[in-house]
């Protein structure tokens, strides 16, 4: 693993930490470590669960904005977030502050997760020109359905975890979410459970009715983001997630994020993201997140 990635054995428990202040952004880094992290578990017939946890104030708030001004850097994000639902053990995520956009994704990637009471979590790629492009668009309406998904992706807006959990997005809130997720895989483990996969989630089943909350969202894009682009591709990808196979749906996805990241608005969001934050923080005794994904 890579320097902001770092693992410790507990056991017959692979305990992961991301440690990226300030917020641990997924910079190249972390995605590598992460990757890393996924082929020493599903390696070692010894570790028979991991626990995803981090350092700090936020769980992951997103991914680092910077490097979209330059080449694209391996390993990807989805790339990452497919290989972490692939281990055919169970990871179980704990979840504290914000799990924002990539943060987001990662923890769906994993197959079970642990909440703070008060967490948050948040799609807010839209606020960038761009949409979920690990997975995101697929996995999160598998769990609480395409309603809940579509107007998460396009207001961006901060879900409370007690929300996340009716909803299916979180599994259990605990004030220890470290502690919590440790003893569940412990349990999991023991028990020699497969893991849970949202892939195959099932608050899609309603295929008549999931396509309809696509069409009502698409429906209000005229008005509530007229002239966008990415708010079209959202619904358009949710559609995939509805009409396709998984791997179908994900490679979909990952198109539609890259025409979105090609997209002239793209970069004119991106900028303007900076110029506020730089605004903010002008006569502010501490530096803002200047790496990470924004969030209304």
């Amino acid at each position: 693993m890579t320097a902001p990635v770092h693992g410790e054995r507990d056991g017959d428990l692979l305990l992961v930490t991301i440690d990226n202040p300030p917020v641990n952004a997924l910079g190249q880094a972390v995605r590598a470590g992460l990757l890393a992290a996924a082929e020493q578990f599903d390696a070692d017939r010894t570790l028979r669960a991991m626990v995803l946890c981090s350092t700090g104030k936020v769980f992951i708030g997103g991914a680092d904005i910077r490097e979209f001004s330059g080449p694209r850097l391996e390993p990807l994000l989805n790339v990452v977030c497919h290989r972490l639902e692939a281990c055919t053990k169970p990871i179980v995520a704990a979840m504290h502050g914000a799990a924002l956009g990539g943060g987001f994704e990662v923890a769906l990637a994993s197959h079970s997760r642990v909440a703070a009471p008060g967490a948050v979590v948040a799609f807010p790629e839209v606020l960038l020109g761009l949409l979920p492009g690990a997975g995101g668009t697929q996995r999160a309406p598998r769990l609480c359905g395409a309603a809940l998904a579509l107007d998460l992706m396009l207001t961006g807006r901060k879900l409370p975890a007690a929300d996340a959990l009716a909803a299916g997005l979180v599994d259990r809130l605990d004030s220890d979410p470290r502690a919590a997720a440790i003893a569940w895989a412990r349990e999991l483990a023991v028990r020699g459970d497969a893991p849970r996969r949202a892939r195959n989630g099932t608050a899609l089943a309603d295929r008549a009715g999931a396509l309809a909350a696509v069409e009502a969202a698409r429906a209000t894009l005229a008005t509530r983001h007229a002239g966008l682009y990415s708010p079209a591709r959202i619904c358009d990808c949710v559609e995939a997630a509805i009409t396709q196979p998984f791997d179908d749906g994900s490679a979909y996805e990952a198109q539609a994020f890259l025409d979105c990241l090609a997209s002239p608005q793209r970069a004119e969001l991106v900028e303007r993201f900076f110029a506020e934050r730089q605004a903010r923080k002008q006569g502010e005794p501490s530096t803002p997140n200047a790496n990470a994904e924004p969030a209304n």
